[in-house]
């Protein structure tokens, strides 16, 4: 089985970001904001088939949060983002639960819209690079999740079938992008989310990532 895994959120913790933030605004709180911008933002993208680089959209979604704030993120706290998002720490979960998978047989690949050059280095900082045998970013299909570009690209690439891949997301719309192209899907409930109502259910939802192991059927 192919295990596909998205990134930030699923597997990275973004709490550190909130510091950036505080530190450059003196307001707490304002990454859940950021992100939430951001993910609009890209949701958009998506939506209307144009193609954005995801670090650039960060930027962007950063300026107009804090300006909304009343403060200007200068040049350095845009740096100081954007090496921070490069050495977020893994969730406790990941690396045994991913482990877990491996020693199943089951083939790991991650699946970012963030580009190569941040989510490769995530993920080797994170210290999880090595338990996975791929590294996909949406770059490479041209369109940002959850256009179904990027996972079709990942299954023609893996050459797997669909029905024999499984998203890995603790995002709802990564689900339903999954889902869109014929993929199984289960559905991380960090912070208490839940999946996205009136659309199908993920085919299981799980509390973090030690559970994903015995999450599906055989």
């Amino acid at each position: 089985m192919l295990w596909v895994f998205d990134v930030n959120e699923t597997m990275l913790d973004l709490t550190r970001l909130d510091e950036v933030f505080s530190r450059h605004t003196g307001r707490v709180g304002l990454v859940q904001q950021w992100f939430e911008l951001l993910i609009h933002a890209a949701l958009v993208s998506a939506a209307t088939g144009e193609y954005h680089d995801f670090a650039q959209l960060g930027a962007d979604s950063a300026r107009a949060i804090t300006r909304a704030s009343g403060v200007e993120f200068d040049d350095s706290a845009l740096a100081e983002l954007a090496a921070t998002m490069r050495s977020l720490p893994a969730h406790p979960d990941v690396a045994d639960g991913l482990a877990a998978l491996r020693a199943h047989g089951h083939r790991l690949v991650a699946l970012a819209n963030s580009p190569h050059a941040v989510v490769d280095t995530q993920l080797a900082h994170a210290g999880l690079a090595e338990l996975f045998d791929r590294i996909y970013s949406v770059e490479d299909a041209g369109a940002l999740k959850p256009a179904p570009a990027p996972y079709r690209h990942v299954l023609d690439t893996e050459q797997t079938d669909a029905h024999q891949a499984v998203m890995v997301a603790a995002h709802d719309w990564d689900i339903a992008g999954a889902q869109a192209v014929g993929m199984r899907t289960v559905f991380v409930a960090r912070g208490n989310r839940t999946p996205l109502p009136a659309w199908p259910a993920p085919d299981a939802v799980i509390p973090d990532l030690t559970s994903a192991a015995t999450a599906l059927p055989d």
